[in-house]
């Protein structure tokens, strides 16, 4: 194959060959293809009179001639031809590429190929002529590509192509940095896409370029755009201050008690302080705001916040109380001018005083009880004319001073009325203020609790009445703000500026780094390694991770709980803990660095590995180790636990017969599986192959897991009747098992080609494969292997109407799989299995007692283990049998008990002959509209069916229904008309479809009735 020839000229010049950069001895080489790149075809004068200009003629030549033998030699062939003495060009024969053909055969299309200048930085000793040509060539594509960029630019621009007009417009500037038109287009661009900050900065790099290289401003028509903006801008945040402003909701209960409280406060009558408390954005000032604010009573109001950052300051809030309060105690002179000033000079000193900076250490007791004294008779002389309330926000960061004060005035002012705002998670410190003052009736509590669903979605209603928000959206905020009114308000500021939320906002960010930082760095480390995990984290491992024993991480756990930031739960008698806030856990998370992120996750996977097989819920723990492998950025890990965990999701839904011990016991369990959620799943699967494809294409780990999700994915769309894709798939798992030498999943691939062939009642092909995997199993001496096949063989001599073979090979699978107890237990399906068919052979020789015998054995086995997907079918079998002996009630009972486990069943196996017995019976009992419904059923999807027994077996019951009709044993309008083919219709399709040898006892049916109806049926 011939190697392609390539120049970069744009930017840098650069020849590649083969994809491999070429580089030669000298310089007039490249300046040699460089020109001819160009122009094509050349003289050698022309190009000798370039390169060699103060050269003779002769002397000029040779060394052309030399140049071109150097080139054509380290290129590998003849690039440079020579099609007669005077003309030199590039081979056409050989493939040759140009970025600069490229460029001029579509400008507008191919902008990308212009990298740069032309040549940029190449040139020629001693060749002025070669150096004019450049300069000349790069003014002209310079042109070429600034004249097709605006009008590409424009074009983009006018149908809304966006995705490259920002890049061109900055490849115009960095052209010509001085031309204002580029920054025009730039900013009126960002203005158009309401980038107006972007705006602002393009603006303030034209006038940064202008001042210091051409000391001049901006045009008039910039400075327009950019005012244009500014004026934007403003509106903008006056919007936006408008949409800062939230409409109150909901709290009425709590409203009512403050209500009344005030109520109670303002007649003189009883009432107490009352505490707000409730997490962080809860709504506690708000209330508090929104409740003073409609007093319409005459009161004074003292308002002070306590503030994080002076939680140290010991009385720092009475400060502001007092500033307030010293009219009246001067003028009433409660103490005398000097002695306040004293005291304040005490109790409020300047705290850049380093003599002072621990002088509550010298105040007593007395002090406290002074300094209670002269604000108790301040209040009392105020509250003469008024009636005072005091409220106190953020009470979490008082002192514990300020705190003792508080406690002594709410004792003994039973006048003035204290609304004070506590955050939940910083109670631990203010409880001795909170007990002893509720202890005298001085206090009440208000809780406030996050929304429910049902109170956030009329919050939302409430805010953005406007808005029509979707189910599927309101769920995503409930889930993201789990209820907090601090989060919603974030997410509704956001909607109403037409925003999709970002539910980790900045403001988010900022308030959730408030909260935890008053943490040690022990506590730290442990809410860290929590937030590794999405749910519960096991004690164990947080303790193994930081290695520290359970006991030393006991308390900064309690300190942890204590501030609402985790819950301590026992599952399975081991200790979890988890966020109270998943908030606080995608924060901590998102702080994590991205190499630490990988060693943990590695580190959880692995402990997690361990306690594999000493886990009754082993599919739990297979997620989980799918997850954190994941995160660990080792996707061949993941992937292979993920499988696993859907295979053990999936193995008792879509296996029929499995293996009992396979998997653990616990995952037996019957689960309402839907058809999307497992499409899902495995869509979401392959996704994750596909995207790592090239990177492990050929390894052998990487082509296993390939071969696993293929068998799954199958069995999958085998099992839900899409067997042109299930097929393909099963196909490709058994080409790649014999690749991989993979005798296992061979002959898994060649089972599920056998159950495909039994669903489509194929023996023919069935027994094929059977061969095939038995083969290999003998090969392999896999004496479990061959039980299984054994009785599929036999199932095969069943099918073609060979009862002695049949029997005898059933018999001998169920004798290799009762050798031990062990293997009894583990393949206690696959014999209840054998029985079913060993039944069937009995109930087609008419024995019915000894069908009915070997159903009750299987459906004994089944029951004892719980293996409830393959319960079903001998349930069914057995319906079937009783209808043969005709006890009728017991087959009711039977093909009843299998509907039941049908609902939570995905399987379709059986269900054709399950609703036709119970249609059957139905009959027999005169409840024609059940036949009806069967019928109608029917109708929805016959086109599904692929197994012409299923066919038949509804042919059957139409078959009787129309007989009766006809025989004016039943007068159904409604049968009567969805019926409307003859008889010899229904009858004829009904022995089409059903096997001549395994549906004797149907077609024995339908001879009967069709000469003995009454003998039948007494109605």
């Amino acid at each position: 194959m011939k190697k392609t020839l390539k120049f970069q000229l744009f930017g840098n010049p650069k020849i590649y060959l083969a994809d491999q950069q070429i580089f030669f001895s000298f310089s007039k080489i490249n300046a040699l293809l460089y020109y001819l790149a160009v122009n094509q075809s050349i003289s050698r004068d022309e190009i000798a009179g370039l390169l060699w200009p103060n050269k003779s003629e002769q002397s000029a030549r040779k060394n052309l001639r030399n140049t071109i033998y150097q080139a054509n030699k380290v290129l590998g062939d003849d690039y440079v031809v020579s099609p007669n003495k005077s003309v030199l060009q590039l081979n056409e024969d050989l493939p040759v590429q140009s970025d600069v053909e490229e460029f001029l055969s579509e400008p507008t299309e191919h902008l990308i190929k212009y990298q740069g200048e032309f040549l940029k930085g190449f040139f020629l000793k001693d060749s002025e002529n070669f150096d004019q040509w450049t300069t000349r060539m790069r003014s002209i594509y310079e042109q070429k590509f600034v004249q097709n960029c605006y009008h590409k630019v424009s074009d983009d621009i006018a149908n809304s192509r966006l995705d490259d007009v920002e890049r061109n417009i900055q490849r115009l500037i960095s052209i010509d940095e001085y031309d204002e038109r580029n920054y025009q287009l730039l900013m009126r661009f960002y203005q158009d896409s309401h980038r107006n900050g972007k705006v602002i900065e393009a603006y303030y790099e034209l006038v940064s370029t202008l001042k210091e290289e051409l000391g001049i401003e901006p045009s008039d028509e910039t400075r327009k755009i950019y005012e244009k903006t500014l004026e934007i801008v403003n509106r903008r945040k006056n919007y936006e201050e408008n949409i800062e402003s939230f409409k109150f909701f909901g709290r009425t209960q709590e409203i009512e008690t403050l209500e009344a409280n005030f109520d109670g406060f303002f007649h003189d009558h009883n009432f107490q302080s009352i505490i707000i408390q409730g997490d962080a954005g809860i709504g506690k000032t708000a209330l508090s705001e929104l409740v003073l604010n409609n007093m319409r009573k005459k009161h004074l109001l003292l308002n002070f916040t306590c503030f994080h950052s002076e939680r140290f300051f010991t009385l720092r809030p009475w400060r502001e109380i007092l500033q307030k309060i010293e009219i009246v105690i001067k003028d009433n002179e409660i103490v005398t001018s000097n002695n306040f000033e004293k005291t304040c000079e005490k109790f409020f000193p300047y705290f850049t005083d380093d003599s002072l900076r621990n002088f509550d250490d010298k105040l007593t007791d007395d002090d406290i009880n002074y300094l209670s004294q002269i604000i108790l008779e301040a209040l009392k002389i105020i509250e003469q004319d008024n009636k005072l309330i005091i409220n106190i926000d953020n009470l979490q960061w008082m002192d514990e001073l300020s705190l003792r004060l508080l406690t002594s005035l709410m004792l003994h002012d039973r006048d003035t009325l204290f609304l004070l705002t506590l955050r939940s998670n910083y109670q631990t410190h203010i409880d001795e203020f909170i007990n002893t003052v509720s202890h005298y009736g001085r206090l009440n509590i208000i809780d406030l609790k996050p929304f429910d669903r049902a109170s956030m979605t009329a919050f939302m209603q409430k805010q953005i009445p406007d808005n029509d928000l979707d189910f599927a959206t309101l769920t995503e905020l409930y889930n993201e703000s789990e209820g907090s009114p601090f989060f919603l308000m974030e997410y509704v500021r956001q909607i109403k500026l037409g925003l999709r939320p970002d539910y980790m906002t900045p403001k988010i960010q900022k308030e959730l780094k408030f909260i935890l930082q008053d943490l040690e760095p022990g506590e730290e480390e442990i809410l860290e390694m929590v937030s590794y995990f999405p749910e519960e984290a096991p004690l164990k491992i947080i303790s193994t991770l930081l290695n520290r024993t359970e006991s030393s991480i006991a308390k900064d756990i309690s300190t942890i709980k204590n501030h609402q930031l985790i819950s301590e739960h026992m599952i399975e008698g081991e200790i979890q803990l988890s966020f109270f806030h998943n908030k606080f856990r995608e924060f901590i998370y998102s702080q994590q660095a991205p190499s630490k992120l990988r060693v943990i996750h590695e580190k959880i996977a692995v402990l997690l590995e361990q306690k594999l097989r000493s886990v009754d819920d082993e599919s739990t723990l297979l997620s989980q180790i799918a997850y954190h492998y994941k995160y660990a950025n080792q996707e061949l890990k993941s992937l292979d636990y993920e499988l696993s965990h859907l295979q053990i999701s999936l193995k008792f839904q879509h296996e029929l017969f499995p293996i009992y011990t396979e998997y653990n016991k616990e995952s037996v369990e019957l689960e309402s599986i839907e058809w999307h959620d497992e499409l899902t799943k495995f869509k979401q699967i392959g996704d994750r192959l596909k995207a790592i494809e090239y990177q492990y294409e050929g390894n052998q780990t990487y082509e296993l897991l390939l071969m696993k999700y293929l068998y799954f994915e199958g069995r999958y769309y085998i099992n839900y009747g899409n067997y042109n894709q299930g097929i393909e798939n099963i196909q490709r798992v058994i080409v790649k098992a014999k690749e991989l030498h993979h005798d296992d999943f061979l002959i898994r691939g060649y089972r599920q080609m056998i159950y495909y062939y039994i669903q489509t009642d194929n023996a023919t092909d069935m027994v094929h494969y059977i061969d095939l995997a038995m083969n290999i199993s003998i090969r392999s001496n896999d004496h479990q292997s061959i039980g299984i096949l054994l009785r599929l063989k036999g199932l095969y001599y069943l099918m073609v109407g060979n009862l002695t073979e049949a029997e005898h090979l059933l018999v001998e699978s169920v004798t290799i799989f009762t050798i031990s107890d062990e293997v009894k237990e583990k393949y206690s399906s696959n014999i209840a299995a054998a029985y079913d068919y060993l039944a069937e052979i009995e109930r087609l020789r008419e024995n019915y007692d000894e069908a009915i015998n070997y159903e009750k054995k299987a459906i004994c086995l089944c029951e004892q283990t719980g293996l409830k997907t393959s319960l079903v079918i001998f349930y069914v079998d057995m319906g079937i049998s009783l209808y043969a002996k005709e006890d009728y009630e017991g087959s009711k009972q039977y093909l009843c008990k299998a509907k039941g486990l049908y609902d939570n069943l995905t399987s379709p196996w059986k269900r054709t002959q399950l609703n036709a017995y119970l249609a059957l019976n139905e009959l027999h009992d005169g409840d024609y509209d059940a036949v009806l419904r069967f019928l109608l059923s029917f109708n929805e999807y016959y086109t599904h069916l692929s197994n012409p027994r299923d066919m038949g077996i509804v042919y059957f019951i139409q078959a009787i229904v129309k007989k009766m009709i006809n025989d004016q044993k039943i007068s159904d309008p409604s049968l009567r008309e969805l019926l409307n083919q003859d008889e010899a219709f229904y009858l004829e399709k009904a022995k089409e479809n059903l096997s001549q040898y395994r549906d004797r006892f149907e077609l024995q049916y339908l001879n009967g009735i069709y000469g003995e109806m009454n003998s039948i049926y007494h109605h």
